[in-house]
């Protein structure tokens, strides 16, 4: 405490005479200029007061003495008042000149901080305004002989202006939308205020009402519209309509533009099915995609057969619309099979033991259409709202042997071609002739196993044409029962052999009078066809 008591005391007697002396500087400096200023303004005012009584009083005795003195001393008397104040006046002068210096600087600074070096522009004799670099020039230029649809070179624009050098107002330079607008405004009578319709940046022509043409724009949105909520509808190019002059050449009806933005720009283009196609192949052969496929062909999988037309390419209007949709919908969830191996069944043989069911769950997705058609289509959400029970099918393991087969009938007759259980052609008239039998096919049947329907012995076997059957079996099964399997690929039995119920006699294939890969079946009693399908299991 003592210590600090002493520090205390000696930086008082150092600061208190440091504080005094800048006391008496600052107080000469300026608190007695501003003092001395201030008594002299006070008492310059009071005697300016002052003034105006002495002049009354003067102004009264000169008019007193006459007419003609008082109109001159009214005269001379600003004079007076100029040699009566001054040194107030010159005191004033002496304040307000550097105020007034100050402030012509500032003027002077904020006026060419405006200002900047500038190319003043000709062209065609017309004088259009200034620019900052040439590369403004050429790029309106541009623009103007974009907004030309100069069929007949009737429009031209000029690429070399006169250019000289000037100072002007930052506010007075032009960008290139303005230079462009008095290029074209110099044309004269060939330019008209106009809306102009852009689609990917490129021109495609103008029409005078802005608000016909975004009428038109929008009734082409409006045909993929379904005024839902969860939907956004636009175009897939970018469209832009810009507002500004054009040539007249250029102004078209908004019914001339609704027919180029909706004329066609690809055709439909088809692929025959050939021989031997399946949906890979024809995928790989037209370097498309399974899901492009079948978006473009609903039931493509079902129409695998010989000179039937594939779209593969669909028209498509120059201006494309894009739909991005959010949809809800059912959909069914596939049961899963479950297989179980009996040894006391021959290889082939197959029975569902218990049968599959199809659950179902809500799906939440966004699909995108371009044109109508599906894109892509995004799964958002999903709920099972129905669990799917598995299918258990019981498959025979017992080897048999290919030369001697049981023989035995049971009296049922099993599906012939496990593989495949679509109907393509059924037990009907066809082609102006009654067809006696069932034509089973579908995707890549050809080569899959064929079964005998029940046990039997074969009575008759053919390889080569057959009659147009191609390679075909035929089984009999006592009771007047026979059934006939045609159009095989390859035969795995001969005439006489026995064979059991699910023994593998023969491959589907393609062989005689045949339109693509199938099996002909038929179930004869009597001699006499019967429809298969109210016998087989």
């Amino acid at each position: 405490m003592r210590t600090t008591r002493k520090f205390f005391k000696r930086m008082k007697r150092l600061l208190v005479p440091t504080g005094h002396m800048l006391y008496r500087a600052i107080y000469w400096l300026i608190l007695s200029r501003v003092i001395k200023l201030s008594v002299g303004v006070a008492a310059e005012t009071k005697r300016f007061a002052c003034g105006f009584p002495l002049a009354v009083r003067r102004t009264k005795e000169e008019f007193a003495r006459s007419c003609l003195a008082g109109v001159r001393f009214l005269v001379f008397l600003p004079l007076l008042a100029v040699r009566r104040h001054c040194r107030a006046i010159v005191t004033a002068l002496n304040i307000a000149a550097p105020a007034a210096a100050v402030f012509a600087l500032i003027f002077t600074i904020q006026f060419w901080s405006g200002m900047t070096f500038a190319l003043s522009v000709e062209y065609d004799g017309q004088k259009l305004g200034y620019i900052s670099e040439e590369t403004v020039y050429d790029d309106a230029a541009n623009m103007a002989t974009s907004r030309v649809i100069n069929a007949d070179n009737s429009f031209e624009v000029q690429r070399v202006p006169k250019l000289s050098i000037a100072v002007v107002s930052k506010s007075d330079i032009l960008d290139e939308g303005a230079v462009c607008d008095k290029i074209l405004e110099s044309s004269g009578d060939s330019i008209a205020e106009g809306s102009g319709l852009y689609v990917n940046g490129c021109f495609e022509g103008a029409a005078q009402s802005r608000s016909q043409l975004e009428a038109m724009l929008d009734l082409l949105l409006d045909k993929h519209r379904t005024k839902s909520a969860n939907e956004r509808v636009e175009f897939l190019q970018d469209v832009e309509v810009v507002d500004g002059l054009y040539p007249i050449s250029s102004i078209t009806s908004v019914k001339s533009l609704h027919e180029r933005l909706t004329e066609l720009t690809m055709v439909d283009k088809y692929y025959k099915i050939v021989k031997g196609d399946s949906p890979l192949l024809i995928s790989a052969k037209t370097d498309m995609s399974l899901e492009q496929l079948r978006s473009l062909n609903p039931n493509f999988d079902k129409q695998i057969f010989p000179d039937v037309d594939v779209l593969i390419q669909k028209a498509q209007p120059f201006l494309q619309v894009k739909v991005v949709r959010t949809v809800e919908y059912t959909e069914t969830v596939d049961y899963k099979v479950q297989t179980i191996q009996d040894s006391n069944k021959y290889v082939g043989y197959s029975a569902v033991r218990t049968n599959g069911v199809e659950g179902k769950r809500q799906v939440k997705a966004e699909i995108t259409l371009l044109d109508g058609i599906e894109q892509s289509r995004k799964i958002l959400e999903t709920k099972v709202i129905k669990k799917p029970i598995d299918k258990v099918v019981v498959k025979g393991s017992k080897k048999f042997n290919p030369s001697a087969g049981d023989g035995i009938a049971t009296g049922r007759f099993r599906w012939p071609l496990p593989s495949c259980r679509m109907i393509s052609s059924p037990y009907a008239y066809r082609w102006g002739r009654f067809h006696h039998g069932i034509d089973i096919s579908g995707n890549g049947v050809y080569g899959k196993p064929v079964i005998a329907s029940d046990g039997g012995r074969v009575v008759e076997t053919n390889i080569g044409y057959g009659g147009g059957f191609g390679n075909y079996v035929i089984l009999e099964h006592g009771g007047g029962y026979r059934t006939v399997y045609a159009h095989l690929s390859s035969v795995l039995v001969k005439t006489g052999q026995n064979v059991s119920q699910g023994q593998q006699i023969g491959r589907a294939g393609n062989t005689g009078y045949s339109k693509g890969a199938h099996l002909h079946f038929e179930i004869r009693l009597n001699g006499r066809s019967v429809n298969p399908v109210s016998y087989l299991k």
